[in-house]
């Protein structure tokens, strides 16, 4: 009997790490080889996830790290977490684990090897905008949320691009909201999606029923 077929396929799993290192190559490893906009825009993106965190010292896993941008704004704001990153791209493992002595960092693809213990809150930013040739954009980001929230206690936030735009890159995969709602509501009751922060892009965030901030 064949096994079953790896949700991501092992050709745009490839393809995605391939244009990061690309990227190290022509800019090296700086912000600018994540492809990610300006760091005004980051800052921002930061900023919604952040929201996402409860408590003095939550148990922070941020799938898809890079160069840990997400790590030094929590840091720079005074938030105080017990981080691990995840990425799929060695060099940026490697940069972190230089970088952040201090906490930890691990190569490894969720959709393959699964999450390592249990977080009050994951995040993963800018991981899912490539657009597949080979694999089902909407099965893939599923199933990492639903992996992402059974190994939380508070919280889930992602971001991705909207179908509110007024052009579609074809290398990039746009999320309808309505249907990202759609589905984080059949994990979970508490769901929160911000619209307001960026034209093109949005957050998802999925809250345990028993986390803080909820009457029922």
């Amino acid at each position: 009997m064949s096994s079953k077929s790896p949700i991501l396929h092992p050709d745009d799993l490839q393809y995605v790490i391939q244009r990061y290192k690309e990227r190290i190559d022509k800019y090296g490893l700086i912000f600018e080889s994540l492809c990610s906009g300006s760091p005004e825009k980051q800052q921002l993106r930061h900023s919604v996830h952040a929201t996402a965190l409860k408590g003095d010292r939550p148990e922070l896993l941020d799938i898809g790290c890079g160069l840990g941008d997400f790590y030094m704004f929590l840091k720079q704001q005074g938030i105080t977490c017990v981080y691990t990153g995840y990425d799929i791209v060695p060099e940026y493992i490697e940069k972190c684990l230089s970088t952040f002595p201090e906490s930890n960092f691990e190569l490894r693809n969720i959709l393959d090897r699964g999450i390592n213990g249990d977080f009050d809150s994951i995040v993963m930013s800018q991981v899912f905008n490539n657009n597949y040739s080979h694999s089902d954009n909407f099965e893939v980001i599923c199933e990492a949320i639903r992996l992402a929230f059974a190994h939380t206690r508070i919280s889930v936030s992602v971001d991705m691009l909207s179908t509110y735009v007024d052009y579609q890159n074809p290398v990039l995969f746009y999320y309808s909201p309505e249907d990202m709602f759609r589905f984080a509501r059949s994990i979970t009751p508490r769901v929160c999606i911000r619209h307001d922060y960026r034209l093109y892009e949005y957050c998802l965030q999925l809250f345990h029923f028993e986390s803080e901030g909820f009457i029922p």
